[in-house]
């Protein structure tokens, strides 16, 4: 249980899923990727928020806010969770997907705070699939976050709440067994064919799509001795990668092998139908029978096509599982599982609010001198501020990592030099392992608050360039001439007037030779 109190940070999701609409009412909101940035972006100022995530799959479109409880909207949702006409979040998921709110209100749900949280735990294990514990949902989970950090459009408490999902999720994966967990929709369309009498075996097939999608259906028919055929859109021969065992085609000449299949897979991100119900009546032998399966949100195969001769259509909400009595003793362990991870969040919620709260003057800060010759440093970013702490802690520590897709010329000098060691990536939270300080100096408030939240987790002291108020220890101006080392420190604010002073006990000390 939460007991943050209501000027903090609120957390709200707005969304629908295949609960709540079907496959065709939740293609208005498949958002195409080249265009996600832009709007996110904007819905985030036009909210107000601190942060967003937009949580995009085939079974559920989400839109994640995070407030400052001082900025916090006037909601206007009834008693049931719906959201009215005129409420803020149904405005901007509207908006970014460009459609009219009073003809999409009765689709979407709304929650907050703790509702809100555990919606998002049982999302991310796939306890709210329509195929029950898929396998999938975990990865698109850490995708959405991921992508909100690399545009710059995510904050810290988003941050912290969707890692801590998927490592719940990730436990629950590796220690919970359910019935016919982890299937996905192309195990249910197989199964389906199955009962059906179908055998692969003795079927050709044919998978739209070469993307990660498509692949696994190809790989997964294949698997089940079909001969399957795979539309690539620029197919030179040995150009474009297509999964083991499949013969790759011309995406432009799909129609024309149609009647030599039994089975058609749709799995694109296309805005547009891969078959339209004129064309396949053009070239569709009507007695020749024909299972299509569409995969896809928006969908890939145009629905009229179900009442075409001898054309049997399914989509994505054709597939499914019931949790069922054999699956109930999983539900209780993954639920355990959850509320350990739950509580875990909430806990680092407390503990930032009190942060937040308690900011000390800085009369309150202490100076120590310590033995750091042997602690290990790690620094997160690689630009000029951690070249300058860097350069300043050389010569008290011997081990220094420095984790940054770039670096300045100078570290690149001092890695020549062997004085540091240098890792070209992007930050991970497992980049902190064996670390005794922390230093977090990119040019991201939002990445900073990530790796100041990993270390709080962690225990491990902390130092945000930043954010004074998430150091753990503040890097003083350092003043030495031979054994004698003086820090001057104004509490993290005035830094120049740091840097006036340490220069003036340099020039001091060389002049007295203390």
């Amino acid at each position: 249980m939460s007991d943050i109190a209501d000027n903090t940070q609120i957390i709200y999701m707005i969304g629908t899923d295949h609960s709540l609409a079907s496959a065709e009412v939740r293609s208005a909101f498949s958002l195409p990727v080249d265009i996600r940035e832009a709007v996110l972006s904007l819905a985030r100022a036009k909210l107000g928020a601190s942060g967003v995530v937009l949580l995009a799959t085939c079974n559920r479109t989400e839109l994640w806010v995070s407030y400052d409880g001082m900025r916090e909207p006037e909601r206007s949702v009834d008693e049931r969770g719906v959201p009215l006409v005129g409420d803020p979040l149904l405005q901007a998921m509207c908006d970014m997907h460009m459609v009219a709110p009073e003809e999409y209100a009765q689709y979407f749900t709304c929650r907050s705070g703790e509702n809100a949280v555990s919606h998002l735990f049982h999302v991310a294990c796939g306890l709210r699939s329509a195929i029950v514990a898929e396998d999938q949902i975990i990865s698109q989970v850490k995708q959405a976050i991921a992508f909100s950090r690399e545009i710059g459009v995510a904050d810290s408490v988003l941050e912290v709440l969707f890692r801590q999902a998927v490592t719940s999720a990730k436990q629950v994966k590796s220690g919970v067994r359910f019935t016919r967990a982890y299937a996905t929709a192309i195990d249910q369309a197989v199964a389906l064919l199955s009962d059906r009498g179908v055998d692969l075996a003795d079927c050709t097939c044919m998978v739209i799509g070469n993307g990660e999608y498509g692949r696994l259906a190809a790989s997964t028919l294949v698997e089940q001795g079909a001969e399957v055929l795979v539309t690539v859109r620029q197919y030179t021969h040995g150009a474009v990668a297509v999964p083991r065992g499949c013969t790759g085609v011309p995406y432009t000449e799909r129609y024309g092998h149609l009647d030599r299949c039994q089975v058609i897979m749709s799995a694109t991100t296309s805005p547009h139908y891969t078959l339209e119900r004129e064309r396949v009546d053009e070239v569709h032998d009507s007695g020749h029978e024909l299972l299509l399966f569409d995969l896809a949100v928006p969908c890939d195969i145009e629905p009229s096509i179900a009442d075409a001769p001898g054309c049997e259509r399914f989509d994505i909400d054709s597939f499914g599982t019931q949790i069922g009595e054999e699956n109930k003793q999983a539900i209780a362990a993954a639920q355990r599982m959850l509320a350990s991870g739950m509580d875990d969040f909430w806990d680092w919620m407390r503990r930032r609010e009190t942060m937040a709260q308690v900011k000390p003057p800085v009369a309150a800060l202490f100076p120590m001198f310590f033995d750091i010759s042997d602690k290990h440093a790690v620094f997160v970013g690689g630009g000029t501020i951690a070249m300058r702490r860097v350069r300043t802690l050389l010569p008290f520590v011997n081990e220094i990592t420095v984790y940054a897709p770039e670096f300045s010329p100078e570290l690149e000098r001092f890695a020549v030099d062997g004085a540091v060691t240098l890792v070209r990536r992007a930050y991970e939270p497992n980049v902190l392992d064996g670390a005794d300080m922390v230093f977090a100096c990119t040019n991201s408030r939002e990445l900073n608050d990530e790796v100041w939240a990993e270390c709080k987790r962690r225990h491990v002291l902390v130092n945000v360039c930043s954010d004074r108020f998430k150091c753990d220890f503040h890097f003083p101006g350092v003043a030495v001439h031979e054994n004698m080392v003086v820090g001057v420190s104004a509490g993290g604010k005035d830094h120049r007037a740091v840097r006036q002073l340490r220069a003036r006990i340099e020039r001091l000390m060389e002049e007295e030779d203390v």
